[in-house]
């Protein structure tokens, strides 16, 4: 009964549709989907790749191996699969408006920007960072990006981030630093929870909703302030042509949240606060320091105001920051440092630290020391827990780097050689790929719980979430919608790799895994020559639309080369939506779309739906 008066609570809240286009029958009433797209096996996953060993040596094709091209396209697509909030449209069938009930203390809305990777939370320092790495991507190749047609998706992606974050600040010395709760004591909530987004506020263990965390004077985090504010700078540069207001709007914010920083210096890691306590057992941040310094460089290219890179300098040059120097993560920005003050400077200092940084991956040469190992078949192996991501980091940062040096830089060549191994090795040089969706052998089973679990196929909907995540857990079942472009944690040491979602250290997948990634990507399409990839489209994709249960696809202009088959196309891929701008305090609407998603039925119908759908699950277990 509690879920009942739940769901007649949230039906104003305009709740997905469980119901099939006829509204005849709820979800699942005849059991789980069995389409195209769902094969059911039962079979070892521990799986050892077959390709070739390393020799030692690499030497890039002369010519493109794979579309990275169609990686950067399925890559932000990925990116939907994670979409919090109101949706100005679906592009994915599986997934539809959620983070019904996210408001902070303040009034603000909450909605907006993306989950964390299978869960539905919001870390502050995991959340900016992505938004600033994708942000950098697009300053670092802005030709490959252009050349691809992927310009404009990656603006509106990273809008989605900063308009969040603009809601997120509603006073100049406060700012949400975590959305969710992942636990209270022993008993998992958020992380407890196995069903699809679009249903949370229904099922959640314990009945907690998204609850806001807030670093302030008194409980402050330089390191989410300063993460947040490289983000706004980074993406008001990049928004300075098109839409300055806009640009404007994000870089006070942004100066706004770097002086917090700066004025309150430390860590949540030392909060008394329950959220982030629990946060640190999955993100503690080991300084912050780094974060001010690359706050303080963004805001140096977006303003020009010559303080801020002396002060980027001086938060470099603290010993607590070089900690940092021989990583780029969510966690550490010293290695980005280093390009991006020798892309700003050209001084022979940061060219020296990138080069002390880059040979601890490179294979030894001329006396150097080679500090990270690498596989059998060559991944450079940083840490187990997301391998791939910090291999393909580096390499975005040595594409970036071989740029600013010149392609006739003998050092620029040695480490484009061994950005494009790392990322040929992902995509299939080890012999099957770690992208969902892409190439051979792509991985089946990532740790993802919507597109498992979704509001169109839940088939254990209204079971105790403890079952659900054992079924999850435990079950060889594929996930039945094809999470594509999300770039797996990766293999163990020796190349092996389990491709089930029990050992989630191999298949988990996050937004932050995708960020530099993508700039990877794009660094080799400028490598090769952007004129020589064509812009990749959701033609052909299986996005879920053959789903009996899902509604009507969005009905995309007859002018769209992005998202349909058309071709011949002059037009971007920016999607036309009714939006609403930020105000100044972030508290009123933060860009998101007034445009409601694509839907069989209205907000109203669709709570109903829902809460037929639960009477209906309440019956049976009655029965």
């Amino acid at each position: 009964m509690r879920l009942i008066f739940l769901s007649v609570a949230l039906l104003a809240a305009g709740l997905p549709s469980v119901l099939s286009d006829d509204n005849s029958a709820p979800v699942n009433a005849t059991g789980p989907y069995s389409g195209p797209y769902q094969v059911n096996a039962t079979i070892d996953p521990h799986i050892v790749p077959d390709g070739p060993l390393y020799t030692g040596s690499y030497t890039p094709p002369t010519t493109p191996k794979y579309n990275y091209a169609e990686v950067v396209h399925k890559s932000y697509l990925f990116y939907h699969s994670q979409k919090s909030g109101k949706l100005p449209y679906q592009r994915l069938a599986w997934r539809g408006d959620s983070c019904f009930i996210c408001k902070g203390t303040y009034g603000e809305d909450l909605s907006g920007a993306y989950y964390e990777a299978a869960n539905t939370m919001k870390w502050g320092l995991p959340l900016a960072y992505t938004i600033t790495a994708h942000a950098f991507n697009l300053y670092a190749f802005p030709d490959a990006f252009k050349a691809i047609n992927e310009w404009n998706e990656g603006l509106e992606m990273i809008k989605w981030g900063t308009d969040y974050f603009i809601n997120a600040h509603p006073q100049p010395n406060l700012f949400v630093g975590q959305l969710g709760v992942s636990a209270v004591g022993t008993t998992d909530v958020d992380f407890g929870y196995f069903g699809p987004p679009e249903e949370y506020e229904m099922w959640v263990p314990l009945g907690i909703m998204h609850t806001p965390f807030y670093i302030s004077p008194e409980d402050p985090s330089s390191e989410i302030a300063g993460e947040t504010a490289a983000a706004m700078a980074a993406t008001a540069v990049l928004y300075q042509d098109s839409n300055p207001a806009y640009a404007a709007l994000l870089l006070n914010h942004s100066r706004t949240l770097y002086n917090f920083g700066t004025t309150y210096q430390g860590s949540y890691i030392h909060s008394n606060q329950s959220g982030f306590k629990l946060a640190t057992e999955w993100y503690a941040s080991s300084e912050w320091e780094d974060e001010l310094a690359w706050a303080a460089a963004w805001l140096y290219i977006a303003t020009n105001e010559s303080q801020y890179l002396n002060e980027s300098i001086t938060w470099y040059n603290n010993q607590t920051a070089q900690n940092s120097w021989m990583e780029y993560s969510w966690d550490d920005k010293g290695g980005a440092l280093h390009v991006l003050l020798y892309h700003i400077t050209k001084a022979p200092i940061y060219a020296a630290n990138a080069k002390t940084f880059f040979d601890s991956w490179l294979p030894a040469y001329n006396g150097s020391v080679q500090a990270i190992k690498q596989t059998p078949r060559g991944l450079g192996y940083y840490e187990n827990w997301g391998s791939l991501s910090y291999a393909t980091n580096t390499a975005m940062l040595m594409l970036k780097h071989a740029k600013d040096l010149g392609s006739s830089n003998p050092y620029a060549q040695r480490l484009t050689d061994f950005a494009i191994q790392q990322v040929n090795y992902v995509l299939g040089d080890c012999g099957r790929s770690w992208v969902v969706g892409f190439g051979e052998n792509s991985p089946l089973r990532p740790y993802h719980k919507s597109s498992y679990n979704s509001y169109i196929d839940y088939p254990m909907r209204g079971q105790n979430q403890s079952v659900v995540g054992d079924d999850f857990l435990n079950s060889f079942r594929l996930n039945p919608f094809i999470l594509y472009g999300a770039l797996e944690g990766g293999p163990a040491l020796d190349d092996s790799y389990f491709d089930d979602r029990t050992n989630y250290v191999y298949t988990e997948v996050t937004q932050d895994y995708n960020a530099a990634f993508t700039g990877a990507l794009a660094g080799i399409i400028d490598f090769y020559g952007p004129q020589n990839f064509k812009p990749f489209t959701d033609c052909g994709l299986d996005l879920g639309w053959s789903h009996p249960n899902a509604s009507k696809p969005y009905a995309w202009p007859a002018n769209d080369c992005y998202h349909t088959c058309n071709t011949n196309c002059t037009n971007s891929n920016t999607v036309t939506t009714s939006t609403k701008t930020a105000s100044p305090t972030g508290v009123a609407g933060a860009g998101l779309s007034s445009t409601p998603h694509v839907s069989a039925a209205s907000s109203l119908t669709q709570g109903f739906a829902i809460l037929l759908s639960i009477i209906a699950v309440g019956i049976s277990l009655l029965l």
